[in-house]
Parts: C-alpha cells; sequence; structure tokens
C-alpha cells in the first residue's frame, strides 16, 4: 500500500512539474516574441494556475482508476461469496 502511494505522488509530481515547465517556457518565449525584449509580465501568473490545474487532473485520474479498481475487486469478491454459500448448504 505504502509502494503505490509514494509511486502515485511520485508520478503526480513529476507530471504536475513537466507539464508546468512546457507550458511556462512555451508562455515565456510567447510573451518575448510579442515584446520583443524580456521582462516580467502576466506569463508569471499563468505558471501557479497550470501547475494547479495538472495536479488536480492527474489526482482526479489517479482516484478514477483506483475507484474503477476497487469496483472490480468488489464484483469479483462478491462472486466468490455467492459461490461460496451455493457450495455450503
Amino acid at each position: 500500500m505504502k509502494k503505490k502511494c509514494v509511486f502515485r505522488n511520485l508520478a503526480a509530481v513529476a507530471y504536475t512539474l513537466a507539464v508546468t515547465y512546457a507550458v511556462g517556457k512555451c508562455a515565456i518565449c510567447m510573451a518575448y516574441l510579442e515584446r520583443g525584449y524580456k521582462a516580467v509580465g502576466g506569463e508569471y501568473c499563468l505558471i501557479p494556475m497550470v501547475c494547479w490545474a495538472a495536479w488536480k487532473a492527474i489526482n482526479y485520474l489517479f482516484d478514477t482508476l483506483e475507484d474503477l479498481e476497487n469496483e472490480r475487486n468488489c464484483k469479483t469478491g462478491e462472486d466468490k461469496k455467492f459461490s461460496q454459500m451455493r457450495y455450503d448448504r
């Protein structure tokens, strides 16, 4: 269980950093091309928003996958219990 949690968190952090870095790099380059000089502007406000959105998206994906796995395990567990009840009679 702990290995799964550690892997999930490492994967979420890696995904979030990769997406944030790519979007931040692109936004800063686009702002430079538009202005023609280096400056600090609204593109830096985009970086925390992208980080938050990427973190929420990957954790939503992981939660959904865990729910599907739990449902699958629950259904197979119910079938086993039912079959055991039939044979116990």
